[in-house]
């Protein structure tokens, strides 16, 4: 495994922002940086450093959040990319997009699979 040292250079700054973008507060998601690498010098058995820093600054972002969670949104037809970004940014379940979003938990899971799937497409061919 790479060292911590090695880690943090290569992937604070992009976690760091998503932390910043889940929290709106810059000390909450350097707390929650710092929980994440922690975690990972916890637990030396991680087959993917990088992606278990995503996932765990992630938990750690949602743990610290300092804002109110969103009131409903009335929005005539969701974007996928609204529910994916919902989903992980502000940790919301498929019954919290159908409520917020009006629609039903089946269209809710379909939009995120459909999310999903064109993000797996976008990294694939490398684009934003």
């Amino acid at each position: 495994m790479q060292s911590l040292a090695d880690l943090y250079d290569r992937h604070a700054s992009r976690l760091y922002a998503i932390a910043l973008r889940i929290t709106d507060d810059r000390d909450a998601a350097a707390d929650a940086l710092q929980a994440a690498f922690v975690s990972l010098s916890k637990n030396s058995a991680v087959g993917d450093p990088a992606a278990y820093l995503i996932r765990a600054t992630r938990d750690c972002a949602l743990a610290r959040q300092t804002r109110p969670a969103s009131a409903p949104v009335v929005v005539k037809e969701p974007s996928a990319r609204s529910l994916v970004e919902d989903a992980w940014y502000n940790g919301m379940t498929v019954s919290d997009l159908a409520t917020r979003y009006g629609i039903s938990e089946a269209k809710a899971r379909g939009m995120l699979c459909d999310g999903m799937a064109e993000l797996r497409m976008k990294f694939a061919a490398g684009t934003k």
